[in-house]
C-alpha cells in the first residue's frame, strides 16, 4: 500500500496525508518539527521589537521618586503624586484606595495636631490620621504654609455643624470649614523641601 502524498495520488476521506515538505505545514507544525529557514528570520526580527516594548512599558510603569522632606507618619510608598486640584475635579477616580496627592497646608489643630486642611488652586480638604485623633501621629504646626504630600484613602465627607464649630475653635478661629466635601485619612505625611513639585 502507498501512503497519499508520497504516490502523488488524491487522499482519500478519513486518511491523513504525509507532509512531504515543512512548508506544506501549518505554520505551528513547521515551526515546531521543522523549522524552515524564512521562519527562523521571522523570528529573528520579532524577538528585539519583543524585548524593545518590554523595555518600554517598563519604562512607561517607573513611578517617579518621592521628593525631599521630612516624613510623619508611615513610610511613603512611591508612587504618581497627584496634585489635589486634580483629585478634586474628578473624586471618584481616586476612592477606595491608597494615592499620594500633593497640596498646601492651611490649617493645623493647635491642640493635639489630629487633623489639618489643605488646598490647592482653591480646592480644600480636610486630612485626618487614619490612627484617630491623639494617636500614634501628630501633623506638625509648623507646617502651614507649606506644601505636603499625603498618602492615604480619599472619600467624600458630610462635617456636621457642631463638628464644624469644633474644628474651627481647635484652629484658633482661622478656619472655613465646608459643610460639605472631601476627607483624607492619611497614614503618612511629607513635607516638602524646596518649591513646589
Amino acid at each position: 500500500m502507498q501512503l497519499d502524498g508520497l504516490s502523488g495520488s488524491t487522499p482519500q476521506s478519513g486518511h491523513l496525508r504525509p507532509i512531504a515538505h515543512p512548508r506544506e505545514a501549518p505554520f505551528g507544525l513547521a515551526c515546531a518539527f521543522h523549522p524552515h529557514p524564512e521562519n527562523l528570520k521571522m523570528r529573528n526580527l520579532i524577538v528585539p521589537f519583543l524585548a524593545l516594548g518590554s523595555l518600554f512599558l517598563s519604562a512607561c510603569a517607573t513611578t517617579q521618586p518621592i521628593p525631599p522632606g521630612v516624613v510623619v507618619g508611615e513610610e511613603l510608598v512611591p508612587q504618581e503624586i497627584v496634585a489635589f486640584a486634580t483629585v478634586d475635579a474628578n473624586p471618584p477616580a481616586y476612592f477606595e484606595r491608597t494615592v499620594l496627592v500633593e497640596a498646601t497646608v492651611t490649617a493645623v489643630c493647635k491642640s493635639a495636631g489630629c487633623w489639618m486642611q489643605v488646598e490647592d488652586d482653591g480646592h480644600k480638604a480636610m486630612v485626618r490620621w487614619e490612627t484617630g485623633c491623639g494617636g500614634k501621629y501628630a501633623f506638625p504646626e509648623d507646617a502651614i504654609g507649606k506644601r505636603v504630600v499625603i498618602q492615604g484613602s480619599f472619600y467624600p465627607k458630610t462635617i456636621s455643624e457642631e463638628d464644624a464649630e469644633h474644628l474651627e475653635e481647635e484652629a484658633g478661629g482661622d478656619l472655613e470649614i465646608e459643610r460639605e466635601g472631601y476627607e483624607f485619612n492619611a497614614s503618612a505625611v511629607l513635607l516638602i523641601e524646596g518649591e513646589k513639585i
